[in-house]
């Protein structure tokens, strides 16, 4: 058992769920295959891999993406109480690298941080589903260019990307409340 899981407050159907996809160390750490690397994570340290193979878990119709298994882990714990059949739900993690994602699924849901590199990988990955390589330049004065279309740090997201350039991926995103992350928030409730 992973004793972290529940310092943290990883509800038990939620760690039954994802116990085929991590491997307990003798020292309590948690590893998350990522081919042949992976992520490391401890009440201690978190690392996550600049991996080409994702990690992935579950295989239902319903997908969620996120940068790393942690954090997959994290949203469900906080958001457990809204997927009552843990069955319909499949999480891929990504890492700090990717080169694109092969995605079959219609309801796609991104799980990035809050601040401006959650934002903006929003976008990439959405982009990258679509196998489409999008250039984003940062201008100087929280002003970037996203494929020659202006926006303010403030501003840019998912949606009003989208909005701009006349998409409509159906791809949501969901941010934790009050944090950057849900690793972030799971910790401040519960440790």
């Amino acid at each position: 058992m992973a004793m972290s899981f529940e310092k943290l407050g990883v509800p038990k159907n939620v760690r039954l769920f994802f116990e085929p996809y991590y491997q307990v160390l003798p020292d309590g750490s948690i590893l998350f295959p990522f081919g042949d690397d992976a992520e490391h994570f401890s009440l201690y340290f978190h690392q996550v891999p600049s991996a080409v193979i994702p990690w992935a878990a579950g295989d239902g119709p319903l997908v969620f993406i996120s940068n790393s298994a942690m954090e997959c882990i994290a949203f469900l714990s906080c958001y457990s109480h809204a997927y009552p059949v843990l069955g319909q739900l499949q999480f891929i993690a990504i890492g700090n690298y990717f080169t694109g994602i092969n995605v079959l699924a219609t309801k796609i849901t991104l799980l990035f941080g809050r601040d401006i590199l959650g934002r903006l990988t929003d976008i990439k990955v959405s982009t990258a589903l679509r196998n489409k390589n999008l250039p984003i330049f940062y201008r100087g004065d929280e002003q970037f260019d996203v494929s020659g279309h202006p926006f303010s740090e403030s501003q840019l997201s998912l949606n009003t990307f989208e909005t701009a350039l006349g998409i409509r991926s159906g791809i949501r995103t969901i941010k934790p409340r009050g944090y950057n992350t849900f690793l972030e928030q799971l910790k401040h409730q519960n440790l």
